[in-house]
């Protein structure tokens, strides 16, 4: 496997990257997890794309991969692509290992059964044809009681935490925002920008505009999530055009917070 960069990211004084950095991973059957573990040390990389269904096609090699991946502490955000029938087992080591986004592209039969595994452990999903006709739903989407189920089986998995917190935050729950978050962020949670914007939405929906500004502010450091780069440009605008900050609909996750499968 190698690493292509997606866009290269000016570098700091202390020689760290000015932003959120992604990177595509592509098959190269020489290639080892050891290497890619450095490259993304080196890069300082927050979430990768894996393109080539390669990756997971062979049940035990994909599986293998994960663990290694874990073994090595990768900790990343990243999306792969499948095109093959898929067990519960890999499922589920590619999202322990980090893998939140999935495109997949499957028969109808195999896209029944990968459905339901993917909503067992709440992935962000795609889904089409092998011809690449959508079926008629194409995406998943979670309510509340399905992102406890899932925090409840990966209790140890920071990502399904966040989704946790963004879930309760987006049904109004926002007494019950801060435990998922915090042990998301206690479990290390790779995008800490995201867990910031969201504590800047928090602030502004109980009306406290300083302290949303503020946590924008320390999560606009460098070049971060485009979401947080909005979030910072409306409110100082609202604000400064003497707008109560009851008004303002601050962006939580336009594209989800995992690592996008827009790429050619």
């Amino acid at each position: 496997m190698h690493i292509e960069m997606i866009d290269a990211l000016p570098m700091g004084k202390d020689r760290k990257a000015i932003g959120a950095v992604q990177a595509v991973v592509r098959w190269d059957a020489a290639g080892t997890v050891a290497e890619l573990a450095k490259t993304i040390e080196e890069k300082q990389l927050s979430s990768l794309l894996f393109v080539d269904a390669e990756f997971f096609s062979d049940e035990e090699s994909g599986i293998e991969l994960c663990l290694r991946m874990r073994t090595l502490d990768i900790n990343v955000l990243w999306s792969a692509v499948i095109t093959d029938d898929v067990s519960r087992e890999l499922f589920r080591e590619m999202r322990l290992s980090g893998c939140q986004r999935l495109d997949m592209r499957l028969a109808p039969d195999d896209a029944e059964r990968g459905l339901a595994h993917a909503r067992e452990f709440g992935f962000d999903v795609s889904i089409c044809n092998v011809d690449g006709t959508p079926y008629a739903s194409d995406r998943i989407t979670y309510d509340v009681s399905e992102r406890e189920a899932i925090a409840e089986g990966l209790p140890g998995l920071h990502s399904v935490q966040f989704d946790l917190a963004v879930a309760y935050f987006k049904a109004r729950r926002f007494s019950e925002v801060m435990l998922p978050l915090g042990k998301a962020m206690t479990l290390r949670f790779p995008m800490n920008e995201l867990c910031l914007n969201l504590l800047a939405c928090l602030s502004a929906a109980k009306h406290y505009p300083t302290m949303a500004a503020g946590l924008l502010d320390q999560a606009g450091y460098g070049w971060p999530h485009p979401v947080v780069l909005r979030n910072r440009t409306l409110l100082k605008s609202w604000l400064e055009s003497g707008g109560d900050v009851k008004g303002v609909r601050l962006m939580l996750d336009p594209e989800g917070t995992g690592a996008s499968l827009a790429y050619t």
